[in-house]
């Protein structure tokens, strides 16, 4: 693979850029990585994913969630170039031909990162708002299981499991 040139406008705002806490997402279309040939790679998408952790830990970066990470203490450039080889993931041109989004972002603050209170069982989830899978409904949050001829939410495919009550809490 050729070096990576950098343009100098990009080099000079990057280079302006405060140390600090830098995170970087990125989006992988899943069907240009799993359809078949000519319209995909024909290959699992966790492959691709598991091939972007492995080169974003040995940068440091620490996962957040699936495809958002950040790194502490660094800065704007080293971000951007860890950005720019992940091109180097096999196999090789991958990459390059399903990436839908890849972003860096400077984190100021952790303090708006709401995930926990959102969740089920969090402060603004105290309670459930229709039928939820059982296994999903945290012990803190009051529940029981639905009547036997309760009606699937919307977009639930059928199956045994999904029309068995049982499975079910309100």
């Amino acid at each position: 693979m050729a070096d990576v040139i950098i343009p100098p406008d990009v080099y000079l705002t990057l280079v302006g850029m405060p140390s600090g806490t830098y995170g970087l997402s990125y989006d992988v279309s899943t069907p240009a990585t799993e359809d078949d040939l000519p319209r995909g790679w024909n290959s699992r998408r966790a492959e691709t994913y598991r091939q972007i952790a492995l080169y974003l830990e040995r940068g440091h970066f620490m996962r957040l969630q699936k495809s958002d990470w950040i790194r502490e203490n660094t800065d704007a450039f080293t971000t951007y170039y860890t950005m720019l080889m992940l091109r180097t993931i096999p196999p090789s041109g991958k990459l390059q031909s399903t990436v839908r989004g890849l972003k860096m972002h400077k984190i100021e603050s952790h303090y708006y990162d709401i995930s926990q209170d959102i969740r089920l069982g969090g402060r603004y989830a105290t309670t459930l708002e229709g039928p939820t899978p059982s296994a999903l409904v945290p012990a803190n949050v009051p529940s029981v299981e639905p009547p036997d001829d309760f009606l699937l939410p919307r977009y639930t495919r059928r199956s045994d499991a999904a029309s068995n009550a049982a499975n079910w809490k309100v």
